[in-house]
């Protein structure tokens, strides 16, 4: 078994993944930052046997650690997998994820120098495949454009992994993650749950706006079967993909390849078999009851009307992820089934029963907002 350091254990990705690695028996030094970082590690583990907490911050030279606890660890770490990001895609904040990403980065490959870690394990996203068509998992820099800063640091990220002196890294791009496969669960309401987010909040408002009227708002109304008609625009190709997988099918198949001896060797953890986005959107809508939308861009917002505003509202809550609804590259998923064998596991169908529960675990939970305003009443 190996002694691994683990940065992110806190994050969606990284708080799956951990307990698996515990449960196989590997020692884990989860570098965590903040005022209490053993309290926000026994979260995700709930005992902390077998789990050393290191305070500190990749952002920071050194990660922040005392040299009296590298003395400790220095030559007694066996690999990094470094999981911590900024999953974040608005330009005003460029400076932010590139200070996590990029430089963060570097100061954990300088670290995993330092403390002579032999291999370095990074998690990334199958999404620097930005406008490509198809991406390969020996791709990186094929002509294709980032479409976010996101992207953008990812893609530099990797850029530094890939000269690790010693060759011995691997890279795992990710593609969207969403709720686990039994209960839709999750932490993080990223992507697919932001437009399932603006479809509740735009349904909601249309519904206490008839209530006050008595009666149909210009196009808006409520059908026959009770459904309600919103005849707004939605951009979506009808060809494109969107390649959500489980956050528990993702941290096993981390947990997986792991354990693989590091070579440079890129591995896309993807679905070999993604949803159309089109599909996914309907689904969506004929389960929160909503019929009506047109697909394709928005009209002009000239008008003074309660649909344009209602449009106008979609459309700036869903911009920043419209190159998602539009354009999806073929991923290429070959490494990993070839290096696992038959210890491989293909991802389960994205069908209709699961797109369901991942939207109501999202519900439930008001799309984090419950749980964030519980943490909230905790400290105050």
């Amino acid at each position: 078994m190996a002694t691994i350091l683990l940065t992110g254990v806190t994050g969606t990705v990284g708080s799956s993944l951990a307990p698996l690695l515990k449960e196989r028996g590997h020692r884990l030094v989860c570098l965590v930052r903040g005022d209490d970082p053993v309290a926000r590690t026994e979260k995700v583990f709930g005992c902390l046997d077998g789990v050393d907490v290191l305070r500190g911050d990749i952002v920071s030279p050194g990660l922040g650690i005392s040299p009296a606890v590298i003395k400790q660890w220095r030559g007694r770490i066996d690999k990094v997998i470094h999981c911590a990001s900024a999953i974040k895609f608005d330009e005003s904040l460029a400076k932010e994820i590139t200070r996590i990403n990029v430089f963060g980065t570097a100061n954990v490959l300088v670290f995993a120098e330092h403390m002579q870690i032999p291999e370095f394990h990074y998690v990334s996203t199958a999404y620097i495949a930005g406008t490509a068509d198809k991406f390969k998992e020996t791709d990186l820099d094929i002509g294709q454009s980032c479409r976010n800063v996101y992207e953008r640091t990812k893609m530099e990220a990797e850029r530094l992994v890939r000269r690790w002196e010693t060759e011995k890294y691997s890279i795992y791009r990710l593609g969207i993650i969403v709720g686990d496969t039994i209960t839709g669960c999750t932490s993080a309401f990223n992507g697919f749950y932001v437009f399932v987010s603006r479809y509740c909040e735009l349904r909601d408002y249309c519904l206490s706006k008839l209530a006050e009227a008595g009666r149909d708002i210009g196009e808006i109304g409520i059908t026959q079967d009770g459904m309600l008609q919103l005849p707004i625009f939605a951009n979506f190709s009808p060809f494109s993909t969107l390649n959500i997988v489980p956050v528990d099918w993702a941290a096993r198949s981390l947990a997986d390849l792991a354990e693989v001896p590091a070579n440079g060797t890129t591995y896309h953890v993807v679905h070999p078999s993604p949803p159309r986005v089109m599909w996914l959107n309907d689904i969506s809508l004929r389960h929160l009851g909503i019929t009506g939308l047109r697909y394709g861009q928005s009209q002009n917002h000239d008008s003074k009307t309660v649909l344009s505003k209602l449009q106008k509202l979609f459309d700036r809550g869903v911009a920043m992820y419209t190159p998602y609804t539009t354009h999806e590259a073929q991923f290429d998923v070959s490494n990993m089934p070839r290096v696992l064998g038959s210890a491989y596991i293909p991802p389960p169908d994205i069908d209709e029963v699961f797109v369901v529960k991942l939207i109501d675990f999202a519900k439930s939970v008001d799309f984090g907002r419950t749980r964030r305003n519980q943490e909230h009443k905790a400290v105050t």
